[in-house]
């Protein structure tokens, strides 16, 4: 059965579930402040190049497809990180970085690739805090529109469509 062994690529993994949320938890980063001079993609690039240089090189990814860009939202930004492409269990599709000013942090959200019990494909809806990684169940499809909206309903956030 896949669903019991799939296990997440060591760089995909420590990209989206590691090295992003753990800038974002130390709020050291603004994000969307680089996003919106356009220098986090090449940033992101480096980034995802220099985990990998900390891997074995049979571990190492292409970054194909990593990319960033501030969604169109009502009353809070949320920086969506595309992933390369997702196909093993806990392999994140996009992360969700928004500025929580209520609580002067920034918020960390997944969509993760997932198996059901008879291994099919699903999703996940995930956030990391300080306390570790937190499982809200199944998530949407791994479309950019339809993460935007689960975060919208999940933590009542205003996002709009478009952008």
């Amino acid at each position: 059965m896949l669903h019991e062994s799939d296990r997440p690529r060591a760089h995909h993994y420590g990209f989206g579930h590691r090295l992003l949320p753990g800038l974002a938890l130390r709020g050291r980063t603004d994000f969307h402040e680089l996003a919106s001079r356009a220098l986090l993609d090449q940033l992101l690039c480096a980034w995802w190049q220099d985990l990998g240089e900390s891997l074995p090189p049979e571990e190492r990814l292409p970054h194909d497809g990593l990319r960033s860009e501030l969604a169109n939202t009502g009353n809070l930004p949320v920086l969506l990180v595309t992933m390369p492409a997702a196909c093993h269990a806990a392999e994140a599709y996009f992360v969700g970085i928004i500025a929580d000013e209520e609580q002067n942090a920034w918020r960390c959200f997944t969509l993760e690739h997932a198996w059901t019990l008879d291994d099919r494909p699903v999703t996940v809806l995930g956030e990391w805090t300080a306390n570790g990684h937190v499982n809200y169940g199944d998530g949407p499809p791994p479309e950019r529109q339809a993460f935007l909206e689960a975060l919208r309903l999940r933590r009542g956030l205003s996002v709009r469509a478009g952008g």
